[in-house]
């Protein structure tokens, strides 16, 4: 396609001295203090002119966070299950007040471009982004560094900067990256027609008739919808309901596409899924084009129940970051899929300035994929050089990189590393030369002794001889037209982002957030190790396919078995789990009482090396627990956190040294998941206080929009005895008091069709017993 073409005869020339520019001046009140460079400059492709006009330029300004590290942490905590911060994701205003560009960052940065003219726009909603816009001559003169105006070979007039940008010191302090002022060279997508096969149509008229059964590629050269839905497991969770429902799939692109060619599509598969679009800085440039075309269809073809919005901004100037900044600040897209992208080491890129965009969009608990690129382990090739280079952003520390698999057979399953020397194409993979190795990327396969993040992260198809089907009609001349192949990492992309849509549904949540934690922790479980082929395209020994962790294929392709529950996040049952407390009184200046707490999850499994937090309050006295004098907070208080074994087990030991009622609080991923009190005595006279044993449930009644059930007394009455009881529909979150003495009770007002699960616990003046078994019902529609 024409993006890629253009880059792969890309030559680059510096601007030479004698190339017309906009001077830059000597900027006032800047001669005493020391300037920093914020921006290289600009390469200019052969083929593209300078042109002498100035023209009207926009770029972004990526703010410094004051609490950085407090976000890294934060950031990490929502993916760790003993954490009361897991999975507790932010809204965009809570992300901007928490960890946003302080109010002083942004009005000085904001001062110094406005005293040069420039007309800067307001705070993204993040605090991260500030928009600046204004002639290329003022441009200059703020950054004290020459700009050209270019012509790019597509007509599209850009400024280009001729020398390092500079800031002063005490204004750059408050910086960490620049975007838009080095655009010359766009970025490109990661999509690859199939030269195989050119404008092949099918005779059918549609890709499904005929070739959904095949075990392999049609003559077309490419899996049809129903292929890849068998290869990756969707057919089973289609068939269970799951299609996405509830999700919003946000596709970046930067190019456009043909509605018609979506109805085509969507028509021949009996499909109609939602696609809208919002367009960032007026909207791409271009007409439709085949990665557009691409993306919507796969991500909207796989996950038919998910949303499909599409974001679409210029390829030029600030337009590729405002449009990650547009999808962040909105927050409704849940999971987000970009198949554009540019070399790392690209001179004209802007890793910094995404980078807080990236960590912005985890906090909020968006799903991010990028395509990891389509020349190997050489992802600079036409721009720089063919040595060892990684494809931003699929290299983000926040963003999951997909590289590319030739799938040669689906049953029995055939693949390996996708690897085509005569097309120059193959999954892009390597070490980032920017950013370290995140903490979570910890695999087989992955030498400890390792500094550096490692790309891709898993893989999917990618080889365009066997890639994927889809309708394109471009307007202009082009290797396919209708019916026809596609290939690229650019596949990788958008199909994950379908996977998750459905697991997401699949799962029961509105959203599952930064997924790579959660990747590298099933390494050995949801994944399929493709063990042969290399990514290594022009010789510049690049990487091999082998046992565990590779950077040709990364973990390797989900593995259709596992891969969707293995995305769920750990919930805790209340149902399921179990606490025991040895007894409600206990002697002061002992070792008290014991309370031990089993936690399981939905499925009854022990959640293991989770947290869970005691909270004691007395009168007075020292409460310790586990005789760990650390514990006392204060005068009858304590703390105390205990990590689950592999049985799911925390035990606690709390004591006293003053007689009176201690009140205790269990707490789990930051809820109250139980609460008891004991009373701590000099001598044990009096009789002792138990809470009653675990009721059931002995019969339950499905209503029209409700629920009627019948209680079966627990055969421990506890001391005192059994008073009344309480019931809960949402597994323990909270809890309904029955009528004093009743055994039975009617539920209403809840919605009609919908499943319920119903527990019951019983109470008297010592506490209250363990919830019953559930009972799941299925309220009435009529």
């Amino acid at each position: 396609m024409l993006p890629r073409v253009k880059r792969t005869l890309i030559t680059l020339t510096a601007v030479g001295a004698g190339l017309i520019s906009v001077a830059a001046p000597a900027t006032r009140g800047s001669a005493s203090e020391p300037r920093v460079v914020v921006v290289g400059s600009s390469l200019i492709p052969r083929g593209d002119v300078v042109v002498k006009t100035p023209i009207s330029a926009s770029f972004d300004v990526a703010l410094h966070q004051g609490n950085a590290a407090a976000l890294n942490t934060f950031v990490a905590s929502l993916s760790n299950p003993s954490s009361p911060n897991y999975r507790h994701f932010l809204t965009t205003s809570q992300f901007a007040q928490r960890f946003g560009a302080s109010t002083s960052t942004i009005d000085a940065v904001r001062a110094y471009f406005a005293s040069y003219g420039l007309n800067v726009g307001p705070i993204s909603k993040g605090h991260i982004l500030l928009h600046v816009s204004g002639s290329t001559t003022d441009i200059a003169r703020a950054f004290a560094a020459p700009v050209s105006t270019v012509r790019r070979s597509d007509g599209i007039l850009v400024a280009a900067l001729r020398s390092a940008a500079t800031l002063p010191q005490s204004v750059a302090h408050d910086i960490v990256g620049v975007a838009g002022l080095s655009s010359v060279i766009a970025p490109s997508s990661n999509a690859v027609v199939s030269h195989a096969a050119p404008k092949v149509a099918y005779p059918q008229g549609c890709p499904s008739a005929g070739n959904s059964t095949s075990n392999v590629a049609s003559t077309n050269n490419g899996y049809t919808l129903q292929q890849q839905a068998r290869l990756y497991g969707l057919s089973t969770q289609w068939t269970s309901g799951h299609t996405g429902a509830g999700q919003t799939i946000g596709v970046y692109e930067l190019g456009g596409y043909n509605a018609a060619d979506l109805s085509t599509y969507f028509s021949c598969y009996a499909i109609s899924p939602s696609v809208t679009n919002v367009n960032v800085d007026g909207g791409p440039a271009s007409g439709a084009i085949d990665e557009a075309t691409l993306d919507i269809e796969e991500a909207a073809g796989l996950a038919p129940g998910a949303k499909i919005v599409v974001y679409q901004a210029p390829n030029s100037g600030s337009g590729p970051t405002d449009a990650y900044q547009q999808m962040a600040d909105d927050n409704t897209a849940t999971i987000i899929s970009t198949s554009w992208g540019t070399c790392e080491a690209d001179p004209n890129g802007s890793p910094s300035t995404e980078q807080p965009i990236f960590e912005q969009m985890a906090a909020q608990g968006q799903t991010v994929y990028s395509a990891a690129g389509d020349y190997g382990s050489s992802d600079c090739s036409g721009v720089v050089n063919n040595a060892l280079a990684v494809d931003d952003p699929s290299s983000q520390p926040f963003v999951t990189g997909v590289g590319g698999l030739s799938v040669s057979s689906i049953s029995p399953l055939s693949q390996t590393v996708w690897f085509d020397k005569a097309s120059s194409g193959a999954g892009g993979g390597g070490f980032s030369s920017l950013w370290s190795r995140p903490s979570w990327q910890v695999a087989p396969g992955i030498a400890p002794t390792e500094t550096m993040r490692m790309v891709p992260d898993l893989s999917a198809m990618a080889d365009p001889s066997t890639g994927f089907i889809y309708y394109f009609t471009p307007g202009s001349q082009s290797a396919c037209s209708g019916w026809c192949s596609i290939g690229g990492t650019s596949i990788g992309s958008p199909l994950l982002s379908a996977m998750t849509a459905v697991a997401a549904q699949s799962c029961g949540v509105s959203r599952l957030g930064f997924l790579n934690p959660t990747f590298y922790a099933m390494a050995s479980t949801g994944f399929i190790d493709v063990t042969t082929g290399a990514n290594d395209l022009f010789g510049v020994g690049g990487y091999s396919a082998g046992v565990g962790y590779d950077m040709a294929s990364g973990l390797g392709s989900p593995n259709p078995q596992t891969f969707y529950a293995g995305l769920c996040p750990i919930t805790f049952d209340a149902a399921r789990s179990s606490f025991t407390l040895t007894t409600t009184q206990a002697l002061v200046n002992t070792s008290g009482t014991t309370i031990t707490a089993v936690i399981r999850d939905a499925n009854g499994n022990p959640i293991s090396n989770a947290s869970v937090d005691l909270s004691a309050s007395g009168t007075s006295g020292s409460v310790l627990v586990n005789a760990d004098s650390s514990s006392a907070t204060a005068s009858g208080a304590a703390t105390y956190s205990v990590a689950t074994d592999a049985s799911g087990k925390a035990t606690f030991q709390i004591s006293d040294t003053a007689p009176g009622a201690v009140s205790v609080t269990l707490a789990f991923q930051g809820q109250p998941v139980y609460k008891t009190s004991i009373l701590f005595v000099t001598s044990l006279t009096s009789s002792l206080r138990t809470v009653p044993g675990r009721p059931s449930i002995s019969k339950v009644t499905a209503l029209v929009g409700g629920i009627s059930f019948v209680v079966r007394a627990p055969s421990v009455k506890g001391s005192p005895p059994l008073s009344s009881y309480q019931y809960s529909i949402n597994n323990g979150h909270t809890w309904v008091a029955m009528r004093r003495g009743a055994t039975s009770a009617k539920i209403l007002n809840l919605a009609k069709g919908r499943t319920f699960k119903v527990i019951v616990r019983a109470l008297n003046k010592t506490g209250h017993s363990m919830p019953s078994s559930p009972v799941k019902v299925v309220t009435r529609l009529k």
